[in-house]
């Protein structure tokens, strides 16, 4: 069986990596699909993963494992949703949205609510199984206990609390309890540990911080492993999360504030008062020990540590019965929902025979916010080939993790030179040339391995477009709707002209075409950085206009600017980005009033 294991969010990795050693056991194929935003954290990187729905496309799987809400109906394999959480009463629980064909439940409760919305649709299956991520709640149940022991004998006391609020912004108790958690730690000594959701604001997380630095028995954490501090903790204070339910199972007191919850089997106060008092009476008194058995019983009564065998074993005769769907059938606005949020599929993927091997070569210097990012990009090519101008900010160190990748340290002279020189060490004909902060999508991946092992004749080099990324939303107009770059070429035809130093431009020496597909740009990290690219350049450009023997004057210093503003926001549509095309064009006319600056003082200084 051939298995994706898809994790859109962190806490994926916890849920689903006890299904992975199932398959692992039993020799099933898988892959995990990670979400960008994972790549750094994500903690096995030695396994098979990818962070592309084209790969995950070419990998046909046979079964989709989801602990999430969504999946991309187009991709081969049952559909099965592993649920995150077991707060039944939070919104959208129990509400269907057609892109599963299978429903693996935690214990009664839920069962039965799904198998009540089965029969209304009828378009899926619905079995009990419990829920992986407490497997290790049998098989690790006293893991961390030494080091609880020696934790208790750090601070001279008998009890660990935890404190784990949700961060849904309308629901959290974290901008409530900072006094209340701080008076609890000096009142008692008890351990306080602090556990925030990755999601949480960092206003408070800044907040909690601070705290602990303050009050030595308060221990902010920031692992991912909440499951070993729900094993430690003698009792829990929380306020909506799902995390009470996986504590509650393990037959301990919870304490929430103004939970949404219609059960409410635990201590739950309407406001944000008298926590030490609380503490104290349900570690004394346990009031709550009967209510907790209901849920024990009602939401997850699997105490044998099997949930994960079971979910494989549901999964493996589902298919040997109904076969493998080949997509999941919905309607055209869930559709438009999964091909925003993912992308399109790809059509007519690329499963030819490789003839002609790609270097995939960029510069860098202090790239460490998208070093890991392109290189997991660049995966698809033959060689890799990073040039670095001797980073600074932990660049370095990131690439040489990555034994496939050839790293020259090369000191910066200028964009033309540095460029020439990292071209030169492409082993092969045929080069993919980057920016650090460009990527390449599925579709322009897949354009590209289609026209470098074509049976009929290519251009030399090609073009491509590119969409400009500000920050996390598309700049679609300010100039960038027509930016293009020669990215793709064949080194025995091209060579960089020597007159330009910033923003060089490749001489190519046969037939020049564009692919159809764009190229994404992260130009734009936030305000100050982009303003110093483009001082930058207009720095090095002046260097150009000074060998031209230019002579500044009042017409560079303000029409020039001036000019190529209205051009940008005016003539080429700026106007119509908002207020983030009025940054971009101002930024880009600032370039231009630090190229005759730095020009001026240059002059001035060679004068001299």
């Amino acid at each position: 069986m051939r298995v994706i294991l898809f994790c859109q969010n962190a806490y994926a990795f916890g849920i689903l990596s006890p299904i992975r050693n199932i398959l692992q056991q039993q020799n099933h194929s898988y892959l995990w699909y990670i979400s960008d935003k994972l790549l750094n954290d994500f903690p096995f990187k030695e396994e098979p993963y990818t962070v592309s729905m084209l790969d995950l496309q070419c990998f046909e799987s046979d079964a989709i494992f989801v602990p999430g809400n969504e999946v991309p109906h187009y991709l081969r394999g049952l559909k099965v949703q592993v649920f995150h959480g077991l707060a039944g009463e939070k919104k959208g629980h129990f509400r269907i949205r057609h892109y599963f064909d299978l429903y693996l439940t935690q214990g009664p409760y839920f069962t039965e609510k799904f198998n009540q919305l089965k029969n209304i649709h009828r378009d899926f299956e619905v079995i009990e199984t419990g829920w992986p991520k407490l497997d290790v709640y049998s098989t690790e149940k006293s893991k961390y206990d030494v080091e609880k022991t020696s934790l208790l004998e750090q601070y001279n006391t008998d009890k660990i609390i935890l404190y784990a609020p949700t961060f849904s912004p309308s629901l959290t108790s974290a901008p409530y309890l900072i006094k209340e958690i701080q008076d609890l730690a000096e009142t008692t000594g008890y351990v306080v540990c602090i556990k925030f959701h990755d999601l949480m604001n960092p206003k408070w997380i800044k907040e909690y911080k601070k705290l602990a630095e303050n009050i030595p028995n308060i221990l902010y954490r920031t692992d991912k492993n909440i499951i070993k501090y729900l094993l430690q903790a003698d009792i829990l204070i929380s306020d909506t999360s799902s995390v009470i339910y996986e504590f509650i199972l393990l037959n301990k007191p919870v304490i929430s504030f103004k939970n949404i919850s219609d059960l409410n089997l635990w201590d739950n106060a309407n406001n944000y008062n008298g926590l030490t008092d609380k503490v104290i009476k349900n570690l004394e008194q346990d009031p709550f020990a009967p209510e907790r058995a209901y849920i024990n019983e009602q939401f997850h009564p699997y105490q044998d540590g099997k949930s994960a065998q079971r979910m494989v074993a549901a999964v493996q005769n589902y298919i040997e019965t109904k076969g493998v769907p080949e997509k999941r059938k919905l309607s055209l606005l869930r559709r438009l929902k999964i091909n925003s949020k993912f992308g399109k599929p790809v059509q007519n993927i690329f499963k030819g025979k490789k003839t002609n091997k790609i270097s995939a070569v960029m510069i860098t210097y202090n790239e460490d916010i998208h070093i890991n990012a392109v290189l997991e990009n660049l995966k698809f090519v033959d060689e890799i080939v990073v040039v670095d101008s001797i980073s600074t900010d932990g660049t370095i160190e990131k690439i040489k993790q990555l034994p496939n990748v050839k790293l020259i340290l090369r000191p910066f002279v200028n964009y033309t030179d540095q460029k020439s020189f990292a071209m030169n060490q492409a082993s092969h004909d045929w080069v993919l040339f980057l920016d650090a902060d460009e990527r390449v999508t599925d579709h322009l991946r897949n354009e590209i391995l289609q026209t470098v092992n074509s049976d009929l004749p290519t251009a030399d080099a090609y073009y491509f477009y590119r969409t400009f990324m500000f920050k996390d939303k598309i700049l679609r107009f300010s100039g960038w709707q027509s930016d293009k770059n020669y990215r793709l070429f064949k080194k025995s035809k091209v060579h960089f002209t020597q007159e330009r130093i910033v923003h060089e431009t490749l001489v190519v020496d046969g037939k020049s075409d564009t692919l159809k597909h764009k190229l994404i740009h992260y130009s734009y990290k936030d305000y100050e950085d982009y303003k110093g690219k483009m001082i930058k350049y207009g720095q090095m450009k002046a260097q150009e206009e000074l060998a031209k023997n230019y002579d500044p004057n009042i017409y560079h210093f303000v029409f020039r600017p001036i000019y190529k503003f209205l051009n940008h926001y005016i003539l080429r549509l700026g106007i119509l980005d908002g207020k983030k095309g009025i940054i971009i064009c101002y930024l880009n006319a600032l370039g231009v009033y630090a190229r005759y600056n730095e020009l001026r003082l240059l002059r001035n200084k060679k004068q001299n």
